[in-house]
């Protein structure tokens, strides 16, 4: 009599255990979470990005003329190109200063030395270091905007001398000098640096290097 109670009880347990794991999975099968808003606003946003890329991918180009402008203007910076610049007061039409030039104007917030420094970083989930912003090719670290300019003119005698300016600066890569009449810079010499356009990255004109002599069709120099 003990041992069938003890028999009887054991198998009802085990039924009870397999209807309880039979009727959680049930519920298990039967419980779905339906994704919320921001995923399904992610998804949409990859499924149109997909859809966009397919469509339009992004071009290739074998030649970039943006490029190779940039390319050319880095190289005159270097080279020291004979230039020609003007000096402007905000509000006057008329510039205050002119000369031939060597190069681009420089921004007296532009940097030989990196400011900077590699800072290790560490944390709960792990570490490594900060970024550092890189130094442009013609060797300088591009500061942020700033009033005041250098310009490397070239007096009459071909001589060059440092002129420091807080206003606008505009520099031309030619002989350029002020019309009064027109009240505006005239460009009246042949291009002084060597640029490239087309397909192909065409010379268009020769490279002026630095300063064998001042461009006579700008104003006197210091």
């Amino acid at each position: 009599m003990t041992v069938r109670t003890a028999l009887k009880t054991r198998t009802a347990r085990v039924l009870l255990t397999g209807g309880l794991i039979l009727s959680g999975g049930a519920a298990a099968a039967g419980c779905t979470h339906s994704p919320n808003v921001q995923q399904q606003e992610q998804a949409a946003q990859q499924a149109d990005t997909q859809s966009l890329e397919n469509s339009q991918p992004l071009p290739h180009y074998s030649y970039s003329q943006i490029r190779q402008t940039l390319i050319d203007a880095q190289t005159m910076e270097a080279d020291g190109t004979q230039t020609t610049s003007f000096f402007f007061n905000l509000g006057t039409p008329k510039p205050v200063f002119t000369c031939p030039s060597l190069g681009e104007p420089v921004a007296n917030t532009d940097q030989l030395s990196n400011p900077e420094q590699v800072i290790p970083v560490s944390g709960a989930w792990g570490g490594g270091h900060d970024t550092l912003p890189q130094m442009d090719p013609n060797g300088i670290y591009t500061g942020s905007s700033s009033q005041g300019t250098y310009v490397l003119c070239v007096n009459g005698s071909g001589k060059p001398y440092l002129q420091y300016w807080e206003g606008n600066v505009m520099t031309v890569g030619a002989g350029a000098v002020w019309d009064d009449g027109k009240g505006q810079v005239v460009v009246n010499g042949a291009p002084t640096a060597e640029l490239h356009v087309g397909t192909t990255g065409s010379k268009v004109n020769s490279s002026g290097k630095s300063g064998v002599s001042a461009p006579a069709s700008s104003a006197p120099g210091r």
